[in-house]
């Protein structure tokens, strides 16, 4: 059933009896007008419809969009095209003026009813989270929280009377830029805060929520909790943020639910603990990390107040079973932590975590409902390498993950191996630094061909590990770690200039002049200006003629700084190497950040190719995403293609290029120069069929 008001304006008897006959029986609210007449007077208060479904034929219309979207916007109504087909420039023109969508006339039950059930939850969604905003101002203005509020563009600050109270300030003390409320805040704090500022404003986190410590103008520290939420533009880009800030002083060394000792007591008295046995011989002790298990599970099948109270249980009947030396602690929701500041043997550790076990695995019985509990325990004794808290709650950490692992019910004493297998991972970050250096990159190409007529059309470049000790590593070990690291870009580079080699060298053999070399492009290599000059000296380097170079970005790539990405793909453009828009229709693109993005190719992500033989729904989707290419004059490449039904379904549709394991896996230098002279004998032998 739609959600909504739907109202079409048209005079086209055709198009209402079609709209009537799709959206009649789903939704309950669907007027129809002939004309603009009806919205003559009309204020930004009278909002007409959540959908409005516009014939338009004329530049006149183009004009009465730009009307309505000054009295309402994208976020309160939808404006959905009904057009002619032949009419791009008309069409191009009206999504300038602010039309979120089209349909190509005549109407298509199928699609029709999807464009709008789409418009119609994105504006609700919207809707919904105005309203929660709302919701929050209202709440924090009947609090007794402090409201601060920051520009990002000049880092001015704003924080109301009630934040200077609780910082025992005025006004007159300043704080009126960023820096003045980081110099107040705790050293061991202020670069956390920074981190967690920046990756709320990047995106990484949805708000910002930290609990940190700051100078109180009687010269003590305070503990507060600031959390913020950023507001950003229509690309995704953060421009402000406001937030509260609330002091938690006096709980926050306690956990409110159990009254228990809270992670911060935990990490002081573990870190006593172990600058007091450096100084005594054979000093022994360790912390025994405990969650319960199918804890969410529980959640969701008695809620949060019964997990609470079970939880209650549990911490109290463990503190029935620990020894006066023993401390009890509270480290998150479902996660407790017991420190044994004194062990007789080795085995103390095990000895208290079968104890505790056996206490909190007793049936809990709260109201008219009874649960059996097993726990996951994860122990580590100190050893000399531990210098701090956090080393020997990493180590009891993996151990418990480890318990978890096994299914649940499990003690496990951390061991070596598990350190080690984190090492790994930090090794192949440390090799791959050198991995360019000695050459152990290599690049292998897959094929892509053109549907239409079988020829081989291009190749893509995809960069490969040969490491000498571990053999082939695969992209899914090292590419992340790159990303994470930023090696990505010099990798990126060396890929850009390997390709252009390897092109030129195929074109100086001889083989097959004609076709391109596809290369892709980290998001990381877009978040500099040095891109473009990278190509344009990797093109001149190999005499490639900037045509048969095209590079993929992906549309998360693309979204992360819209216009900064915009301005880096415009003088690539200019460069005149190809551009293609990879993993098309998983990410954000709409139609009207499509029409200006300067790329020339879409690729089909493979997820999409495979759902053409599940059901029509896959089909449909591709063939939307194929249409709405030659709306804007663009070609199509379908990855993975693995099946002959699959190849077949996109030919039926035009669909021009294709690549994937049913042509080949990716090749080796000698096995392209065998493909192209195959290639060069008979064109069809060279898709392998």
């Amino acid at each position: 059933m739609l959600e909504g008001h739907i109202l079409c304006v048209s005079a086209d008897d055709a198009v209402r009896a079609a709209v009537k006959a799709v959206l009649g029986p789903e939704g309950r609210h669907v007027d129809f007008v002939a004309d603009h007449a009806f919205f003559q007077g009309s204020k930004s208060s009278d909002l007409p419809a959540d959908v409005l479904l516009l014939r338009v034929r004329t530049p006149a219309d183009a004009d009465f969009i730009g009307d309505l979207r000054a009295l309402f916007d994208s976020e309160r109504m939808a404006i959905v095209l009904l057009v002619d087909p032949g009419t791009e420039s008309l069409v191009e023109e009206c999504l300038a003026r602010g039309a979120d969508d089209i349909l190509t006339l005549p109407l298509h039950g199928t699609e029709l009813l999807a464009r709008v059930r789409s418009q119609l939850n994105r504006v609700h969604a919207v809707a919904a989270t105005r309203l929660e905003r709302e919701r929050f101002a209202l709440a924090v203005a009947g609090s007794s929280d402090g409201i601060w509020d920051l520009t990002l563009q000049d880092d001015s600050l704003f924080m109301s009377a009630r934040c200077f109270e609780l910082l025992g300030r005025t006004g007159e003390d300043g704080f009126r830029r960023l820096e003045d409320w980081l110099a107040i805040i705790h050293p061991d704090d202020v670069d956390q805060f920074q981190v967690e500022l920046r990756n709320h404003l990047e995106g990484i986190t949805l708000s910002l929520q930290m609990e940190c410590r700051m100078l109180h103008k009687n010269q003590t520290y305070r503990w507060f909790l600031v959390r913020g939420t950023g507001q950003r533009n229509n690309t995704g880009k953060a421009f402000r943020i406001a937030g509260s800030l609330t002091d938690i002083s006096e709980r926050k060394l306690t956990d409110a639910m159990t009254g228990l000792p809270n992670r911060i007591v935990l990490y002081d008295r573990l870190n006593q603990t172990i600058v007091k046995n450096r100084r005594k011989q054979n000093a022994n002790f360790g912390i025994i990390l405990l969650q319960i298990d199918r804890f969410e599970t529980m959640r969701e099948a008695y809620g949060q107040v019964f997990c609470d109270a079970v939880q209650k249980v549990v911490a109290q009947r463990l503190v029935g079973t620990l020894r006066t030396t023993d401390t009890l602690t509270i480290m998150g929701e479902n996660t407790m932590c017991i420190l044994l500041d004194v062990m007789r043997d080795d085995t103390d550790l095990v000895r208290v975590a079968h104890r505790v076990r056996a206490a909190a695995e007793e049936p809990i019985t709260l109201g008219d409902e009874s649960v059996l509990l097993s726990l996951s325990i994860g122990m580590a004794q100190a050893q000399a390498h531990h210098q701090s808290a956090e080393d020997l709650i990493r180590d009891a950490t993996a151990a418990l993950n480890k318990a978890r692992a096994e299914g649940g019910g499990q003690e496990v004493v951390f061991d070596p191996d598990m350190q080690r297998r984190a090492r790994d991972r930090l090794r192949i970050e440390a090799e791959l630094h050198l991995a360019l250096k000695r050459g152990e990159l290599l690049l292998l190409y897959q094929p892509i061909f053109d549907l239409r007529n079988a020829r081989l059309a291009g190749f893509e470049a995809l960069v490969r590990w040969r490491h000498p000790q571990r053999g082939m590593i695969s992209p899914m070990d090292f590419i992340p770690i790159a990303e994470e690291t930023g090696l990505i870009v010099p990798i990126g580079t060396w890929v850009v200039q390997e390709a252009c080699r390897q092109r030129r060298e195929w074109t100086d053999q001889k083989l097959a002049p004609d076709l391109f070399i596809s290369v892709n492009v980290s998001s990381r290599q877009l978040d500099g200006p040095a891109l473009p000059e990278i190509v344009r000296q990797a093109l001149r380097e190999s005499g490639l003629s900037p045509a048969q170079l095209k590079l993929e970005i992906t549309e998360s790539a693309v979204m992360r700084d819209f216009e900064l990405t915009m301005k880096l793909l415009k003088r690539l453009k200019e460069i005149g190497v190809g551009l293609s828009l990879d993993d098309f229709g998983t990410g954000y693109s709409s139609l009207s950040l499509l029409r200006r993005l300067p790329v020339d190719t879409l690729k089909v992500d493979r997820s999409f190719v495979s759902a053409m033989t599940a059901d029509t729904s896959g089909v449909k989707m591709v063939e939307a995403i194929l249409q709405l290419a030659r709306l804007f004059d663009l070609k199509v490449v379908a990855e993975g293609i693995e099946s002959e039904e699959e190849e077949r379904l996109l030919k039926e549709r035009d669909c021009e290029f294709g690549q994937g394991w049913r042509y080949g896996k990716p090749l080796a230098v000698d096995a392209c120069v065998e493909l192209m002279r195959d290639r060069a004998l008979d064109p069809k032998r060279a898709t392998g069929r």
